[in-house]
């Protein structure tokens, strides 16, 4: 398989994978995010709703038993026994500090209190907390009796509430100019009822799931409640819910003063909230003096606000998400290249196979028909047997540094070869591969130009390998030289990056040089140029990985710089002995 083909087959497929999984994660995620974000929105709001309910029905218990009609309505005696029968059952009893029957019409305010001992009114002096009460109800004209006996839920028609002081006020039907002031005590509100009603609708397993606080006024503001110091002292930009504990409930948007961080779903929307279930709002006394009531907000404790809390989970989810899709993408990717690179392989080991063979034929052939016709008796003389016998010795040395080649890239790529570094001259190591690639050099007929300047410091290595490693780079630089003929061989010493020592050997031709498409694979195993494929040019595509694997291995480096037409230069740096400068 090509790899254009495996482009086909793995690479489109998958990025078309990866593309859809991605956007359909995207899609998931912001659904689930929303999701999440309404659920919690709805619990929220319910436990908001509940706890105002549950608040509503402790204050409207004594409003509602303090129901008189419009006919009785002047029988004082009768709000005492109603007052009395609350009393013995409510959970709250402290919570109403007194109750008043205060007179506006004439002259000045009159007050009566119920004493709580004999049950009865009794004049008293207008009390001074209900000072600016008693302003307020001047200026308030008194509803007609209809109004007072509406179809107000368990008989709570014209109750109002004041916020400062805390007081339900309600005017008497019968006795114009009157009203039944019943006075609340905020120190049982703020230490007893409010902190019950926190811990039973916003507790979870670690306790409180909220920061709650209940406030009133805006400028000058006052912290009724709070569950933890300092929280509602300011303003709460980022509350996760805020709702109106008193006001009008039918101008506020779904019929409740109630704000949740999030939308709620459609079913919450219609069944849920406090005006569908039949809650009421006390109207404030004062509703165009633009002081407002009292307001519960709330922000989650633990991971900010719900919807940045929700916002970061998402982006969390996200990046996670990604971030394993990313993983996954890198593996497949991983595997591509790993498989082209495995077909690529495949492909360079048929062609070594290919070219393995070609060497291999060639002397076995002229080594064969030598055989043959010495056999045949074709070669008589002795000046022929010595021919004959000197092609069979040439040949079978070059069968013979093939085979050990191809073994040498097997010992080095297994990590088997057993090297046996000493101090070596460099003179030493040229001469060595000289000696060697001497027939081949003079069958090439080329000129090689030996510089190795005397006194160069030596060099830790094995004298065999290091000698297999010029070897190969002088046999290419034959192959590769062109019509030029020359070879270049020159040693020097030079400084390396770090200051140490090191010697430098030069092999150069200046032939045919190396595409710079190529020059990145030379040292490759297996690797043929297409120039030496097109014109067959005897190789295996093992010297130069094995002279590489040489340098290496001796703690030195082989590299090349080549320009096409112009020849190469392929430079094996050595550490000298004694590197330091």
């Amino acid at each position: 398989m090509n790899e254009r083909t495996l482009y086909k087959v793995l690479i489109v497929p998958t990025a078309i994978v990866v593309v859809v999984l991605a956007v359909l994660h995207y899609r998931w995620s912001n659904q689930v995010s929303e999701s999440t974000s309404v659920r919690l929105a709805d619990s929220l709001q319910m436990s908001m709703a509940n706890w105002h309910l549950n608040f509503y029905r402790d204050l409207s218990d004594v409003a509602g038993a303090l129901r008189v009609d419009a006919e009785n309505s002047g029988n004082l005696a009768l709000y005492g026994r109603r007052f009395r029968e609350w009393e013995s059952t409510a959970q709250y009893r402290d919570v109403v500090s007194n109750l008043y029957i205060l007179n506006t019409d004439g002259a000045g305010p009159r007050a009566q209190r119920l004493d709580l001992a004999e049950y009865v009114f009794k004049p008293a002096e207008w009390p001074a907390t209900l000072s600016r009460l008693y302003q307020q109800l001047k200026q308030i004209a008194p509803p007609s009796p209809n109004a007072l006996t509406s179809s107000f839920p368990r008989g709570l028609a014209g109750w109002k509430f004041e916020s400062n002081p805390a007081a339900l006020v309600r005017p008497i039907a019968s006795l114009p100019g009157s009203w039944l002031v019943v006075e609340l005590n905020r120190q049982i509100i703020q230490t007893k009822m409010l902190p019950d009603l926190a811990a039973r609708y916003f507790t979870g397993v670690d306790g409180l799931d909220y920061r709650i606080a209940v406030v009133s006024g805006v400028e000058q503001r006052e912290v009724l409640y709070e569950s933890d110091p300092g929280f509602g002292s300011d303003a709460v930009p980022d509350a996760d819910g805020r709702m109106d504990v008193f006001g009008d409930a039918v101008e506020k948007e779904f019929g409740a003063p109630l704000y949740v961080f999030h939308k709620i779903s459609e079913n919450t929307r219609l069944a849920g909230m406090p005006g569908a279930m039949g809650t009421q709002w006390f109207p404030l006394l004062n509703e165009t003096s633009g002081e407002p009531g009292w307001q519960l907000i709330l922000r989650h404790r633990r991971g900010g606000p719900l919807g940045a809390f929700v916002a970061e989970m998402h982006r969390r989810d996200l990046a996670i998400s990604f971030g394993v899709l990313f993983l996954l993408v890198a593996l497949v990717a991983s595997l591509i290249v790993t498989s082209l690179r495995a077909n690529r392989l495949a492909q360079l080991q048929m062609d070594f196979v290919t070219a393995i063979s070609h060497e291999l034929r060639s002397p076995l052939t002229i080594i064969g028909s030598a055989a043959e016709n010495i056999t045949h008796g074709v070669v008589r003389t002795r000046e022929q047997i010595d021919r004959y016998g000197q092609v069979i010795e040439g040949q079978t040395r070059q069968l013979s540094r093939l085979v050990e080649e191809v073994l040498l890239f097997a010992a080095t790529r297994e990590d088997r070869h057993r090297y046996n570094p000493r101090p070596l001259e460099v003179s030493e190591i040229v001469d060595s591969a000289l000696t060697a690639t001497a027939d081949l050099i003079e069958a090439a007929q080329f000129v090689v130009e030996r510089d190795i300047p005397p006194k160069l410091p030596q060099v830790r290595g094995d004298l065999a390998a290091l000698s297999q490693c010029l070897q190969n780079l002088i046999t290419n630089a034959l192959k590769y030289g062109g019509d030029s003929k020359w070879i270049g061989i020159r040693a020097a010493v030079q400084i390396d990056s770090s200051g140490s020592r090191e010697i430098r050997i030069d092999v150069s031709d200046r032939g045919v040089g190396i595409a710079p498409k190529d020059l990145p694979h030379v040292f490759e195993p297996f690797f043929r140029s297409a120039f030496a494929t097109s014109a067959q040019i005897h190789g295996t595509g093992l010297g130069l990985s094995l002279a590489k694997n040489i340098a290496e291995a001796m703690q030195g480096q082989l590299t090349v710089v080549s320009q096409p037409e112009n020849g190469s230069v392929f430079t094996l740096r050595l550490p000298a002995e004694n590197a330091s400068a």
